[in-house]
């Protein structure tokens, strides 16, 4: 949840800021600089807390990025209806119980989903139908995959370039799948992207609220990982004090 803390909030907003000022911020599809460190964000679910406290965040300083949707979770219109503070109520991991999201409509509908789409800086993905893991070869893979697919472009008008793995997990089947159906696919991979012409099984690093913190000895190799990697990335660039939000 962006919202529910602040200082998360704002570190989030100076990272974002940060990147903008240092590197070229792309989206699926653009060609990539020739001698420079690229970036391309990416969030997961297209929730009304990103829709109120990122995607204003985002046109104002014009940060592109990728958005993913589950469909199964898309409200009808009448959450629009409903007080903003009672759609942000359910956690992250609540948002996604049946009882929870049918109530609270945690996350964007179609409308607010075509106000995103209609900004040039802003691409929906698909992040599965259900966010359902897509090892082992599922029963639902088609579901997944396709069908999320098919509504995304029955909505938007054309096909959307890229998956974003449940999870990050998938299997030679499911990826195999996937790039039959799309451009672009995103995994959760922890590491740098070498290859320039890369299209799938693309490399996302996961950036958690307390990666904008100073690491402790007592956090996991995995969070050390992450965190040196992160400023070992963007402690080329920034020489100076803090861009201003």
């Amino acid at each position: 949840m962006f919202s529910r803390v602040p200082k998360h909030l704002d570190s989030l907003k100076h990272y974002l800021l940060l990147l903008k000022q240092h590197a070229p911020l792309l989206l699926p599809g653009d060609p990539l600089p020739p001698s420079r460190t690229a970036f391309m964000l990416t969030f997961d679910f297209a929730s009304i807390d990103f829709y109120t406290s990122i995607f204003p965040f985002l046109q104002l300083h014009q940060i592109p990025a990728v958005v993913g949707v589950a469909w199964r979770y898309v409200p009808p219109t009448t959450a629009m209806d409903l007080p903003l503070s009672y759609r942000l109520t359910p956690s992250g991991t609540l948002a996604f119980q049946d009882e929870v999201f049918s109530k609270h409509m945690p996350f964007c509908c179609q409308e607010e989903l075509l106000a995103m789409a209609s900004s040039p800086l802003i691409q929906l993905a698909s992040s599965g139908f259900a966010v359902r893991n897509l090892q082992r070869s599922p029963s639902y893979l088609a579901t997944e995959v396709f069908l999320s697919k098919h509504y995304l472009h029955s909505m938007l008008g054309q096909p959307p370039k890229a998956f974003l793995y449940p999870f990050g997990k998938a299997d030679k089947n499911s990826k195999a799948y996937v790039e039959k159906h799309y451009d672009f696919s995103f995994v959760l991979g922890n590491t740098l992207n070498i290859k320039k012409t890369k299209t799938h099984g693309i490399f996302r690093f996961d950036l958690s609220p307390n990666q904008y913190s100073i690491p402790k000895l007592w956090n996991s190799p995995r969070y050390l990982k992450n965190w040196f990697l992160f400023q070992w990335g963007t402690s080329r660039f920034v020489k100076g004090k803090k861009p201003s939000l």
